[in-house]
C-alpha cells in the first residue's frame, strides 16, 4: 500500500501557474521579486520569505482572475466604491 499524494492537481504555489495565470503587465514584477527571493532562500529564513512570496502571487493571480478586479483595484486607490485597502485594515489592527 503506497500513500497518495496530498494535492490531486499542480501546486497553486508552483512559481510556473502562478506566471502562467498572471496578466503579461504584472508577469515582470512577478519575475523579479521570484528570482530576487530565490537568490535569498539560501538560509531559512529566505527560504520562508520565498514562500510567503509564492503564497502572495498566488492570491494576487486569483484576484486578477476575477473580471472586475482592475476596476475595483482602481477604485480603492481612487477612494471611490465600498472596498477599504488592505493597508488601511492592518493599521487599524496594529494599532
Amino acid at each position: 500500500m503506497s500513500a497518495q499524494p496530498v494535492h490531486q492537481g499542480p501546486d497553486p504555489r508552483d512559481p510556473e501557474a502562478i506566471l502562467s495565470a498572471l496578466p503579461e503587465e504584472v508577469r515582470p514584477k512577478f519575475l523579479a521579486e521570484y528570482h530576487q527571493a530565490v537568490d535569498a532562500a539560501h538560509d531559512f529564513v529566505g527560504y520562508r520569505a520565498l514562500q510567503s512570496l509564492l503564497q502572495t502571487w498566488r492570491l494576487l493571480a486569483t484576484a486578477y482572475a476575477k473580471p472586475d478586479f482592475q476596476q475595483r483595484y482602481q477604485d480603492v486607490r481612487a477612494g471611490a466604491g465600498q472596498d477599504v485597502p488592505m493597508d488601511e485594515i492592518f493599521s487599524h489592527l496594529m494599532a
